[in-house]
């Protein structure tokens, strides 16, 4: 019996078993044997099976796909150890050499409830679609500049939500009381970004001013949830 783990970059974040004939199922809802929950993941989005000593893999129509070394599949398909498995962001490996114990996470947030991850958009947000897009070369990235949130660095180039909240599957990590599992996003629309926070008990502050709805993004601008602070450019 081996034992994998699901990890999101260079955290673990659960781990499970499979037993010769058996199939677990990975997704966001309840229904999935492995819940993982972050809009990347669809519902019941990958299955995994062990047959006669050989791992296969299965899509499951998912929204964001499942990769086999950087293929994505259309069926089932035979993988080893040494493969790389990607399920929407996150990445399958053998608990032997996922390094750390992994994290296990079961809440549920407003906007984690659809397959398909949905943004509304306010009246200041429609003021904000006339901010100057982001550009740079590696970047834009957040920079924990203080507090405890991880990882330290975090690209945002080539990503299109990013979750910063207490809950293991965010993106971004942050530690502290009332902190919410999920506290804000940042979204990307039309080349620009935009901060949209979450209903928290911790406020989430912008360049030193609390915000209740969505807001524009600009390099340099300093993101604020309690003691921890985050530069994004």
């Amino acid at each position: 019996m081996e034992e994998w783990t699901v990890m999101l970059q260079d955290r673990p974040i659960k781990t499970f078993a499979i037993e010769e004939g058996g199939r677990v199922t990975i997704g966001r809802g309840s229904e999935a044997d492995v819940v993982i929950d972050n809009t990347a993941i669809s519902r019941v989005h990958a299955a995994i099976e062990l047959q006669n000593g050989v791992y296969f893999v299965t899509d499951l129509k998912s929204l964001n796909g499942t990769m086999v070394n950087g293929v994505k599949i259309t069926e089932m398909v035979p993988f080893s150890k040494n493969d790389t498995i990607d399920i929407g962001k996150f990445r399958l490996v053998p608990t032997a050499v996922a390094g750390g114990a992994p994290v296990i996470s079961s809440s549920v947030t407003s906007m984690d409830l659809d397959d398909e991850t949905v943004f509304v958009t306010n009246k200041k947000g429609a003021a904000a679609k006339q901010s100057a897009p982001v550009s740079a070369k590696d970047g834009p990235f957040l920079v924990v500049l203080q507090g405890d949130a991880r990882p330290s660095r975090l690209s945002v180039k080539g990503k299109n939500s990013i979750k910063i909240g207490k809950d293991a599957t965010c993106e971004v990590v942050i530690g502290g009381w009332f902190v919410a599992a999920a506290q804000c996003y940042i979204i990307k629309r039309d080349e620009k970004f935009f901060i949209v926070p979450q209903r928290s008990w911790a406020s989430t502050r912008l360049n030193g001013l609390q915000i209740k709805d969505e807001r524009p993004l600009h390099m340099g601008d300093i993101i604020e949830i309690r003691s921890t602070k985050l530069q994004f450019g």
